[in-house]
């Protein structure tokens, strides 16, 4: 992987995660391009060309994760969208709509647990904590 992409993805998710590492070992032009393909369809947080702003781009994958149940099902876009400007609130509106569109486990099985994220974060927030994805938080909201 270019550095270039290691930087970007340290910048945008803290860290290079494990998906991209192993992937390194054996496609580093694969980790670059998709590296590349997330920073146009995600612009960074601070980014101002973007139409669709940030928080509104995580809220609609703490949706998708949540509705698919993929990846943490949402709860670390939910700290994302929070650090994006989000409320818990509008984190559980984005996830009402999975439930209406298709039905309640996906608020059981991963979207309630985003709205909680979302309140967590929202507190870390307020004190001036880091963020951290939900895979490395160590909390008693979050520990199942």
């Amino acid at each position: 992987m270019k550095e270039e992409t290691r930087d970007y993805l340290t910048k945008e998710m803290g860290r290079v995660h494990e998906v991209f590492q192993t992937l390194d070992k054996y496609d580093p032009n694969l980790v670059d391009a998709l590296a590349s393909l997330r920073k146009a369809a995600i612009p960074a947080i601070d980014e101002e060309d973007s139409v669709l702003p940030a928080k509104y781009k995580e809220l609609i994958m703490v949706a998708v994760e949540a509705a698919t149940g993929r990846g943490e099902k949402g709860k670390s876009h939910a700290r994302k969208a929070v650090r994006a400007g989000a409320t818990p609130k509008q984190v559980q509106e984005a996830l009402a709509l999975c439930i209406y569109l298709v039905g309640m486990s996906s608020w059981v099985d991963g979207g309630m647990e985003c709205v909680l994220a979302a309140e967590e974060e929202s507190e870390k927030v307020a004190k001036g904590e880091k963020f951290n994805w939900t895979a490395e938080v160590k909390s008693s909201t979050h520990s199942k």
